[in-house]
């Protein structure tokens, strides 16, 4: 049971890690607070099994099997939570906000016809 335990744990942390790839096929009631949660409390539980093998209770492969889906339920919960939209956005940059000054399309025109200009270094004249 033990190597079936690693390997549920191998799997999770290969799933979290490639989430961000899937995360928008999935369609996932999303809530930070929930997920956040789960995450928290496979933390303890966790640390809690650890803390008292050999004592009181021996770590259960049961119950790290538990803790692994609540952790990847967890991660899966709090990468859905997207309120704003950034994900839409291929830089990852939240879309238009309205904290930009009122100057800024005029600063970003203007910068551009800068750019866009030829220049001649003056060695090459």
């Amino acid at each position: 049971m033990f190597l079936v335990t690693v390997a549920a744990g191998a799997v999770t942390i290969a799933a979290i890690s490639l989430s961000p790839l899937y995360i928008r096929r999935i369609r996932l009631v999303s809530s930070a607070r929930l997920g956040t949660g789960l995450v928290a409390g496979s933390d303890v539980l966790g640390a809690v099994s650890v803390s008292t093998s050999g004592r009181a209770l021996p770590p259960r492969d049961e119950l790290f099997l538990c803790l692994f889906a609540a952790l990847l339920l967890g991660a899966l919960l709090i990468l859905g939570d997207d309120p704003d939209g950034w994900r839409d956005d291929p830089d990852g940059r939240r879309g238009d906000s309205d904290d930009d000054p009122p100057w800024w399309p005029e600063f970003e025109a203007g910068f551009s016809r800068h750019v866009a200009q030829r220049r001649y270094s003056p060695a090459s004249r």
